[in-house]
């Protein structure tokens, strides 16, 4: 790529590298119009990454991903499958982390008490592997971690002058990647000490054993589409096909399950009465 522009969405806040002679027509991230993608200077204090992942699923792979999308719920509109959807390959910016953290912990457990708990505490430790952070505003950790995980071991060298594929820009430093990680960490093993030990309340207190990180570039599709008046994103593991979005709730569909949970209702409150009233017929109420 001889040229490149690094333009930021005044919308969402997504900033991306593309080629300068083929200008973005809308943001890649939340669909916003051409005229709110303004011109941005990177900063300068953000390590570059270490490599890029390369793609592995094809656009017609991303798309029959949403197709299998639209059909997973009664509750979507049965044409949602048939929405025109703009879709993109991007380069996503994220620290990949790995780590082991242990941690102290204190909660309560159902009993056969007088209060019906009893409390408990315990240690442990707990290793985990490529946690991703998400290195831009345009993704949550939460977004990228249902994308499932991707293979880093195909990692190859990322050189911007040569990018075919456009790719989002940095913005998270490495002190705030880990600290943003171990946070993750410690959630993910607050929700693993609950289940494991029936919790009802808990406790946490963690320390960081050891903790290894890298920047690096992930494949995502990004699509948006539009069903009424409002624009829906989904994004597509590049590697997996695994997809992760939101999607409009059929109106008629739930008015249609309220009037035949009203009519079922009624029904066995009909049958009740007959029953009743045959029974006292028959002199046995």
């Amino acid at each position: 790529m001889s040229e490149l522009a690094a333009v930021r969405c005044r919308a969402c806040g997504g900033a991306v590298v593309a080629r300068a002679t083929a200008p973005l027509p809308t943001c890649l991230f939340c669909g916003g119009i051409a005229s709110d993608l303004v011109p941005y200077e990177p900063p300068e204090d953000v390590e570059p990454p270490e490599g890029a992942l390369p793609f592995v699923c094809t656009e017609e792979d991303a798309r029959q991903a949403f197709r299998t999308f639209a059909r997973s719920s009664f509750w979507y509109p049965s044409d949602l499958r048939s929405a025109s959807l703009d879709l993109r390959m991007l380069h996503l910016p994220a620290w990949a982390w790995s780590g082991e953290l242990e941690s102290h912990w204190t909660g309560l457990v159902r009993a056969s008490t007088r209060s019906g708990k009893r409390p408990v505490a315990g240690a442990e430790s707990r290793h985990f592997e490529q946690v991703l952070v998400p290195a831009s505003p345009s993704l949550t950790i939460a977004e990228l971690a249902a994308l499932g995980a991707f293979d880093e071991s195909s990692l190859v060298a990322f050189h911007p002058s040569r990018a075919e594929i456009p790719y989002e820009l940095s913005e998270m430093t490495r002190s705030a990647a880990r600290q943003a990680a171990q946070r993750e960490m410690s959630r993910r093993h607050r929700a693993h000490l609950e289940a494991s030990h029936a919790l009802v309340k808990s406790r946490l207190s963690s320390v960081c054993l050891s903790m290894q990180g890298r920047p690096v570039l992930v494949p995502v599709f990004i699509g948006a589409y539009r069903y009424g008046d409002q624009v829906y994103r989904v994004l597509v593991n590049g590697q997996s096909g695994e997809l992760q979005g939101s999607a409009p709730i059929s109106l008629w569909k739930v008015a249609f399950a309220v009037l035949a949970a009203a009519a079922a209702l009624a029904g066995f409150a009909l049958f009740v009465l007959s029953c009743t009233g045959a029974l006292a017929a028959l002199g046995l109420m």
